[in-house]
């Protein structure tokens, strides 16, 4: 089942295994990262902005969104004011942590059995936005600062910064959290980050500058580039492939939708949300099999 988060639309939507639609849930402007809550069989939405987009949106959102798949609808909506622009999260055992834009850019934890806040740990950077986090650590992607924040979850406090070379953008962690790749802002370059000593371990060079990130089960790493993006003129984006061991791209360039966000993959395929469709990515050949319409402003997407 392919769960998606549509920004401009403001819908969540799920597909079945042959792209068919089974539910689509209207939520409060904008909806824009979900994550799956495999104990209570939830779906966890954060509203970010009221309209639209990073960098030009208008009042920034306070809500998650709780949806029950079992019968697609809406349990719950969480007020998490006076906390505000909530964006990427990650649910660890009991507790859901949230990156949010709001008291200098922070993350905020909300206990999962009550979904009362517990607190939140400052960032102290403006535009923090995307998030990898283990049962112990979380790492932040921070847009306009040159460096990825780690955060020490057991005693709750900032603990290092990872140099970048610009800002950075999404992460993720490999398989047994033993890497974090994280991607840079405005330089086209892939980081790989020992996350045992949180220092980086190379840089690969990338075809363009890089988006979201999305680790293979084979250990290859997905990268979404954005390419020039206009919001009344979109432009086609791509994906490229990347060795994280090798530093060497193994595919440079797959065209997909304009501002390729969500990338989610099984054995066979990559899927990859951009504007208003998912291409379908064969993995043998690395060519687009096939593309699907989607609600406008597809963002994230999360595969069950």
């Amino acid at each position: 089942m392919f769960i998606s988060c549509h920004q401009a639309a403001s819908t969540v939507t799920a597909l079945d295994a042959d792209f068919r639609e089974i539910a689509r849930v209207k939520t409060p402007p904008q909806p824009h990262v979900c994550a799956f809550d495999t104990k209570r069989e939830l779906l966890y939405v954060t509203i970010t902005y009221r309209d639209g987009w990073y960098n030009e949106h208008g009042d920034q959102g306070e809500e998650i969104v709780v949806i029950d798949p079992a019968t697609w609808t809406i349990t719950r909506v969480i007020d998490i004011s006076p906390y505000a622009g909530p964006h990427d999260l990650s649910v660890q055992g009991d507790e859901l942590h949230v990156v949010c834009e709001s008291h200098g850019g922070c993350l905020l934890t909300l206990n999962l059995d009550t979904f009362e806040p517990i607190g939140h740990i400052p960032i102290d950077v403006p535009g923090p936005h995307w998030l990898a986090a283990t049962a112990t650590k979380a790492y932040t992607g921070n847009k306009e600062v040159p460096f990825v924040s780690v955060l020490d979850l057991v005693e709750r406090r900032p603990l290092k910064r990872i140099p970048t070379q610009t800002g950075s953008e999404d992460l993720e962690l490999s398989a047994d959290g033993s890497i974090l790749y994280a991607s840079d802002r405005h330089a086209p370059l892939l980081f790989v980050i020992d996350t045992e000593t949180d220092t980086k371990i190379r840089d690969v060079t990338l075809p363009a500058n890089p988006h979201n990130v999305h680790v293979l089960d084979t250990g290859l790493v997905v990268v979404s580039h954005f390419r020039q993006w206009e919001y009344d003129k979109p432009q086609a984006g791509s994906v490229s492939v990347a060795d994280p061991e090798s530093g060497e791209i193994v595919v440079e360039s797959i065209e997909v939708g304009a501002a390729p966000l969500g990338v989610a993959s099984d054995a066979d395929h990559v899927y990859v949300n951009a504007n208003s469709t998912m291409s379908v990515i064969d993995r043998n050949t690395w060519k687009v099999e096939t593309v699907v319409e989607m609600d406008a402003g597809a963002h994230e997407l999360v595969l069950l």
